[in-house]
C-alpha cells in the first residue's frame, strides 16, 4: 500500500458515504467516533452530516457560499464545516490535488465549546494547529495544496 493511501481514506462513519472526491485523513473516522458515541447525537448527526457532504461535493470550492461553511480567516487553506446544535461539531477541511484530480480531506473534528481557551484540547487554535500538522503530512506525500 502507498503511503498517499495510507494517509487518506473513505468516509465510513458514521455511515459510509462514497465519493470519489471526499476522503478523510485516515484517524478521522475513529476521530468522529469518538466524539459521536457517547453523545446520543449520532442519528442525528449522520443525517447533517450526509447533507453536508453532499453540498460540499457539488459546489467543491464555492461551498463557503453556503451557511454551514467557512474558509477560516487567517489559515485560508483551511475551511470549515459547521454543524450548529447540541454538540457544536466543526470538521476542517482542505482542497487537494491528487495528480491531475482535485480532491478535499477532512482534516479533523472536534466539539467547539464556549469556553475558547487557546491550550483548551477543544477550541479552534488547537484544532487548526492538528490540521495544519496533517496538511504538512499530506503535502510529504505528494499531495499538492489549491
Amino acid at each position: 500500500m502507498s503511503d498517499k493511501r495510507r494517509e487518506k481514506s473513505k468516509i465510513i462513519y458514521p455511515e459510509e458515504f462514497n465519493s470519489n472526491y471526499i476522503f478523510t485523513y485516515f484517524s478521522f473516522n475513529e476521530e468522529l467516533k469518538d466524539l459521536l458515541e457517547m453523545s446520543g447525537q449520532k442519528r442525528d448527526f449522520a443525517r447533517k452530516y450526509r447533507r453536508q457532504l453532499l453540498i460540499l461535493e457539488k459546489l467543491r470550492k464555492q461551498c463557503i457560499l453556503h451557511k454551514s461553511f467557512e474558509r477560516l480567516k487567517d489559515n485560508g487553506i483551511i475551511y470549515s464545516m459547521r454543524f450548529v446544535g447540541e454538540l457544536n461539531i466543526r470538521i476542517l477541511f482542505s482542497f487537494f490535488s491528487d495528480g491531475r484530480r482535485e480532491i478535499v480531506i477532512l482534516l479533523n473534528c472536534f466539539q467547539e465549546k464556549e469556553n475558547k481557551k487557546k491550550n483548551s484540547i477543544k477550541s479552534y487554535a488547537k484544532a487548526i494547529e492538528v490540521a495544519k500538522e496533517r496538511i504538512d503530512n499530506l503535502l510529504k506525500l505528494g499531495l499538492k495544496l489549491i
